[in-house]
């Protein structure tokens, strides 16, 4: 850290690095703009290299595909969140934690109650369902339903509230109060008052340390990228937490080094230094 408090680009890069974890928009990518060339270069000689590198994104999963055609070489991906592990390459989901509909209907139930103007939007391992309302980017994805006459919709990922502020953080601090512990909340954008709800205790960290644990890989091995408040909890928990330069202020103060932002090059040179670092391992 600088004598303000802000993370520093580091003067070395840890030789130690097993897994490296990053956000997709805005930290591997410009936001839905292609991953850059020399980004794709380094990841593939990262991995040729023998560190495993995994997207951790709060994506779904009908949004993967520019990673399965620029990043053939990765096979999993944590997406919506945390909330799914997809299997890139056989193109399936290999484990979600879900939103049960007792915990989906009280939510309904009080945002009709304390925040009536708000929209609400469902993930599901198979569908996006919106209400009527519900402003979505490509609409034409979406089954719109109404939560009243559809009580019960099953495997439900993610839910996404929309209020009347386009200020996320505002809309975050009080649809939290609103939910209370019986789901997660973040966004991932500070302008489109969006937010974003997991089960309970469901974050990036959650399920990236549950796949580390599977593969004996501890956190101080692991190094994650990311620049907006979903990412807080992953940059926390991994031994080294890189924020983006142009990252969330609260993401900055949270994370441990600063990479660069994506125009400025990115994570690039970062994971460039991890993977001479594993060729020098052996």
């Amino acid at each position: 850290m600088s004598e303000t408090g802000a993370p520093q680009a580091p003067h070395e890069h840890p030789e130690n690095i097993r897994l490296v974890a990053s956000d997709v928009d805005g930290t591997l990518l410009q936001r839905f703009q292609p991953i850059p060339q020399a980004t794709i270069d380094a990841v593939n000689a990262l991995v040729a290299a023998g560190v495993d590198f995994v997207p951790v994104t709060g994506r779904p999963v009908r949004w993967l595909a520019p990673l399965q055609r620029d990043l053939p070489i990765v096979r999993h991906v944590i997406c919506a969140n945390g909330s799914i592990v997809y299997n890139l390459q056989r193109d399936e989901v290999v484990h979600a934690h879900l939103i049960s509909t007792e915990v989906q209907h009280e939510l309904i139930s009080r945002v009709r109650a304390h925040m009536p103007e708000a929209k609400l939007a469902f993930e599901t391992l198979d569908a996006f369902c919106i209400e009527p309302g519900f402003v979505t980017r490509w609409p034409q994805e979406a089954v719109t339903i109404d939560p009243a006459e559809s009580p019960d919709i099953r495997e439900v990922a993610k839910i996404m509230v929309r209020g009347p502020s386009t200020d996320s953080d505002a809309m975050l601090a009080a649809v939290s109060e609103l939910i209370g512990d019986a789901l997660h909340a973040t966004h991932s954008n500070p302008t489109t008052g969006l937010i974003e709800l997991a089960a309970a205790g469901v974050t990036k960290a959650h399920t990236l340390a549950e796949y580390c644990q599977r593969r004996g890989i501890d956190a101080d091995d692991v190094a994650a990228f990311g620049d907006m408040p979903n990412d807080i909890e992953m940059l926390t928990w991994a031994g080294w937490g890189y924020a983006m330069a142009d990252g969330h202020p609260t993401t900055l103060a949270a994370a441990r080094a600063v990479a660069p932002a994506v125009r400025d090059g990115g994570i690039t040179e970062t994971i460039r230094a991890f993977a001479a670092a594993a060729q020098r391992r052996g």
